[in-house]
């Protein structure tokens, strides 16, 4: 129903309301030229003055708003003074369809406290309406759903501030580790002299050393060393990786193999990325991580690999 027929068809039902409620003595007179309409600042309570007020209302259109000010409040003052008046309860019951009409409009603009107002009006005119049940289940679903979304942007909003931080955190790490190399550069090894006869090569060992394990978010990880060395360094502290938030809600695994130089000290510098699985989701926790770790010091500076493996 359009909202110029619903209007047309409410003025004459009104108008049929107000011929069976009007008192039949003469009217009230007019105001007097030049004098302003008193305000209505106070509800009536008496009968003429509420007939006044239906009569005001429905002029106005005021059918079940704003409170306090409408036809229906009017109507219900008028019932409660006059309960065996037929015409009032007519009324009542004609105006009730749009007072349901409003509820349902407030829902849906998630305007709850008007929806439980315009509730109230349809249980007081009618409390065995049919569609009070109807109502209250979907301005209570309406509620609940607005309460979830309003918590589930409020979680959002929330990993995205914290994954933000823990960016800038790992941008401002990789930039004073790359502060802290750039200090540390060792000056070249001297050239070792020219023998008379190449020295004989170490012999290789018999097995390989274990490689240590670290943890990423609590669970044991290999972290073998990748590339063959003279000295390869040995690893003392491995503070394990952070498992980031994204992957382990997503309950995802991958592994990271990264390069970096042992310093004489046996700290870290210059760690990168050399590949991977998935691409994008471990490498910051794996640079924070290997950024920390610590190793037996050496002689000389040493270029090394290793690989983290992350498992929910």
């Amino acid at each position: 129903m359009t909202a110029t027929l619903r209007a047309t068809l409410l003025a004459s039902s009104f108008a049929l309301v107000l011929a069976a409620c009007s008192e039949p003595a003469t009217a009230p007179a007019a105001d007097a030229p030049g004098e302003p309409a008193p305000a209505a600042a106070i509800a009536p309570t008496d009968e003429a003055g509420l007939r006044q007020a239906v009569r005001e209302a429905t002029s106005a259109q005021r059918v079940y708003a704003p409170a306090g000010d409408n036809a229906i409040e009017y109507y219900l003052a008028l019932r409660d003074l006059r309960p065996e008046d037929p015409a009032v309860a007519t009324a009542l019951m004609e105006l009730l369809p749009y007072a349901v009409i409003g509820s349902e409009q407030a829902v849906g603009r998630e305007d709850f406290t008007e929806a439980r107002r315009l509730l109230g009006l349809i249980e007081r005119t009618d409390a065995n309406a049919p569609a009070l049940s109807r109502l209250r289940e979907s301005i209570a679903a309406a509620e609940a759903s607005a309460a979830r979304r309003l918590i589930a942007e409020a979680e959002a909003e929330k990993l995205r501030e914290q994954q933000a931080a823990e960016q800038a955190a790992a941008a401002e790490r990789e930039r004073q580790l790359a502060e802290q190399a750039a200090r540390q550069t060792p000056a070249p090894a001297a050239a070792a002299p020219v023998a008379a006869a190449p020295a004989a090569a170490p012999a290789p060992p018999a097995a390989a050393a274990a490689a240590p394990r670290v943890s990423a978010n609590g669970i044991g990880t290999e972290v073998p060393p990748t590339r063959a060395a003279a000295v390869e360094p040995r690893l003392i502290s491995a503070p394990p990786p952070r498992y980031p938030l994204t992957a382990m809600r997503r309950k995802l695994e991958g592994q990271v193999t990264l390069e970096f130089t042992v310093q004489p000290d046996g700290s870290v510098s210059s760690p990168r990325v050399v590949s991977a699985t998935p691409e994008g989701v471990f490498d910051e926790a794996a640079l924070v991580a290997v950024s920390r770790w610590r190793f037996e010091p050496m002689p000389r500076a040493v270029t090394t690999r290793r690989q983290l493996q992350f498992k929910p």
